[in-house]
């Protein structure tokens, strides 16, 4: 250590050593953390000197400070910062295979005990070297004896001109290849990777922030003409309904179970354990999906980017795509017009509408966003009970949350559209002693073992859910719809997984990752025969329209980008939020293009013609992308009022206070409570959670029997 401060005296010395150490480490990180997609020498050479010529300008800050002692604290401090920035982004980009926004950055209310212990589970011993550089040089500036003190002399503004000259021509030169590589790159990408490959972290972030601000003008000077392109779009884009399937669930009560983290690979999987005996890790989910009562789909795709299952909710609630960057929910869910789901079901079928949720409602910005979505109400951890070892990282276990929902169902006027957000099968998918019992996964990855676990708790919870609905007899008239949020098992897991799924975790790629993102549809309308599993290739933005149509409800009238996925006229081009585009022919990654059945590379063999008119396709999908950021960033909709919207209103109270709402409603005479005389129904459920035998509750326990409510 003596040896290094009698080498490192100089103000310039430590400028020098410290845009080095951040070089390399930025560079470590990219070849280590990242899946950049990086071809040829071109862009390794760019690659190399991407992360140089921002750190310089950035670092050189700390040389216009006259005081040397000032000067290297600053240095210091914008050190410790870019570290602080790229190591986010590393663990970030563990798990979500993507980076930092500035709105996911901005998301305070996002936190969380769960978040808490996914970065922890998210950490790697050798994350050591990405912090060593930072802690040797604190070392060297804040302990340095007299003996080694540092050089009091401060750097003159002339010697900062070449370093700023140094810096300039690195990040032009930067900005010169990247262009002749990918051009227009900050113009026409979908992929938050290319920017990070082509111009680096510390770019990206700094133009995440401007696009941020662009956006957020953007919407002050929209106006009503902008969404004349939208409703030509969608126009075009409408598919009429199969008069097969029209109105099979009309008046019926709607029950959503949102399977949380559950990929389609599950559906029929099994699992051998280390005796070579096989379990079957969803056995009920599979019978609804192979049932008779059942439209399920097997190529149906997640489109979540960072908003993850918000995204989801944004979707298939409102048949548009989430955000580019961030939250929908985060970002809009306070302030933009919404025609989703909830408000359009109350507005045209005189539907109750209700969430549940078994974690705190201000997470992902629900409050807000259930009430500009038409929720009349949202039951979140303030309405269950979720203490001692009743609820895990992001909220109450999925059989104690389908069993303590009861109570609020059961008062719910029908019909209502209901939506259930489970918790449990959640990266990174802990389970408690008392819950464990499932075989786990023998692979090398702890996150992968315990996916299926969990996995299998969460489809117990929601037989026994749909037994209760059975016994109490609300089965009968609703249609229960599940569908998997997002994918659980992250890409840069997925070789891990590839052997269980019979793939070489050697060859596995950017097409595997691209195909395993698809996730079961289940649309269960009990007492219909002509169900079957489907091979149309869908989307989650596609959930809307299809099930508007299945309650024999017409969509003309509004700016979906999805399609019924049961109507013959259903467009199987699937874009995926990050830009790339799935059909059953074809797989566009990138400006790659793969044959979807075999997974071969075909763009490199094929005439520039040929190429040119596959492109077509692509970006085709790829309108709809545009058109739905459109219409979110710009709160389009703010301009444009289908007929059952003129008169709407959102509630004129807080859902904590929901209860005295619903006790005083004057439809609740036909609610299950009421038709029951006012006897409650949890008794006939029947759960095997261990968490609440024996234990007194006013509802529930071991020898429960029917409980009188207030009238």
């Amino acid at each position: 250590m003596l040896k290094i401060k009698e080498l490192i005296k100089r103000q310039s010395d430590y400028f020098t050593v410290f845009v080095l150490l951040f070089w390399l480490k930025t560079y470590i990180s990219y070849q280590v953390e990242f899946n950049l997609g990086v071809t040829g020498a071109l862009q390794q050479f760019i690659l190399l000197i991407n992360p140089i010529g921002l750190t310089v300008l950035l670092f050189s800050l700390s040389l216009f400070s006259k005081n040397s002692k000032r000067s290297q604290k600053i240095l210091f401090g914008l050190s410790l910062t870019a570290t602080f920035l790229l190591y986010s982004n590393i663990l970030y980009y563990r798990e979500f295979s993507d980076f930092l926004t500035t709105t996911i950055l901005v998301g305070s209310n996002n936190l969380s005990g769960g978040l808490i212990a996914s970065t922890i589970a998210m950490m790697r011993p050798w994350d050591v070297i990405y912090w060593l550089d930072v802690g040797v040089l604190a070392y060297l500036l804040f302990k340095s004896s007299e003996s080694h003190a540092l050089d009091k002399r401060s750097t003159s503004i002339r010697s900062v001109k070449p370093v700023l000259i140094v810096g300039g021509a690195f990040l032009l030169g930067n900005l010169f290849l990247a262009e002749i590589s990918r051009p227009q790159l900050l113009t026409r990408t979908f992929d938050r990777n290319y920017i990070v490959k082509y111009l680096g972290i510390n770019f990206f972030t700094g133009y995440d922030v401007v696009q941020t601000l662009k956006n957020t003008q953007i919407r002050a000077l929209a106006d009503e003409s902008d969404i004349n392109e939208v409703i030509r779009f969608t126009r075009e884009n409408h598919a009429e309904p199969n008069p097969n399937y029209f109105g099979v669930a009309e008046d019926r009560n709607v029950i959503v179970i949102s399977l949380e983290s559950v990929q389609q690979f599950l559906i029929d999987f099994e699992l051998e354990d280390e005796n070579g005996e096989m379990h079957e890790v969803m056995p009920f989910v599979n019978s609804l999906f192979n049932n008779e009562s059942s439209y399920s789909f097997e190529n149906f795709f997640h489109q979540t980017s960072q908003g993850k299952s918000s995204d989801a909710e944004v979707l298939g609630e409102t048949s548009l795509y989430g955000l580019p960057q961030g939250s929908a929910f985060q970002s809009l869910g306070s302030t933009n017009t919404f025609h989703a789901a909830p408000n359009i079901l109350k507005e045209t079928a005189g539907y109750t509408t209700a969430a549940f949720h078994g974690n705190v409602g201000s997470f992902w910005n629900r409050t807000d966003t259930y009430n500009a979505f038409g929720y009349d109400y949202f039951f979140d951890s303030e309405f269950y009970d979720l203490s001692e070892d009743r609820a895990l990282e992001y909220g109450l276990k999925d059989k104690l949350f389908f069993h303590d929902s009861v109570e609020y169902l059961e008062q719910l006027p029908q019909p209502f559209y209901t939506k259930f957000v489970t918790v449990t099968h959640h990266f990174p998918f802990p389970l408690d002693e008392q819950n464990s019992g499932f075989p786990l996964a023998q692979t090398d990855d702890n996150t992968v073992n315990n996916f299926f676990a969990t996995a299998n708790y969460a489809d117990q919870a929601i037989e026994e859910f749909f037994n209760y609905l059975k016994d109490s007899g609300l089965y009968d008239n609703s249609i229960i719809m599940l569908y998997g949020d997002h994918y659980g098992v992250s890409n840069m897991r997925n070789p891990h997984l590839a052997p269980l799924v019979g793939e070489d975790a050697e060859e596995w790629g950017e097409f595997q990752n691209a195909q395993i993102q698809r996730v079961p549809l289940i649309m269960h309308v009990p007492g219909v025969d002509n169900g079957q599993v489907f091979d149309t290739y869908s989307g989650q933005v596609d959930i809307l329209p299809s099930l508007m149509h299945l309650l024999g409800l017409e969509t003309d009238d509004y700016l979906f980008m999805g399609q019924d996925v049961l109507s013959n006229e259903h467009n199987n081009e699937v874009p995926l939020r990050n830009g790339r585009v799935i059909t059953p022919d074809y797989t566009f990654i990138s400006d790659s293009i793969y044959d979807t059945d075999t997974g071969e590379l075909i763009s490199e063999t094929m005439s520039e013609e040929e190429s040119s008119k596959l492109y077509e396709i692509r970006n085709r999908a790829r309108e709809e992308l545009t058109h739905s950021d459109n219409l979110l960033s710009m709160d389009l909709l703010r301009f444009y009022t289908p007929e059952p919207f003129r008169n709407i209103q959102k509630n004129d109270y807080l859902y904590t206070n929901q209860l005295d709402v619903l006790e005083n409603s004057p439809s609740k005479d036909s609610s299950l409570l009421q038709k029951n005389d006012g006897v409650s129904t949890l008794y006939l459920y029947e759960t095997d959670a261990p968490e609440l035998k024996g234990a007194p509750n006013a509802l529930y326990n071991s020898t429960s029997q029917p409980t009188q409510l207030s009238d």
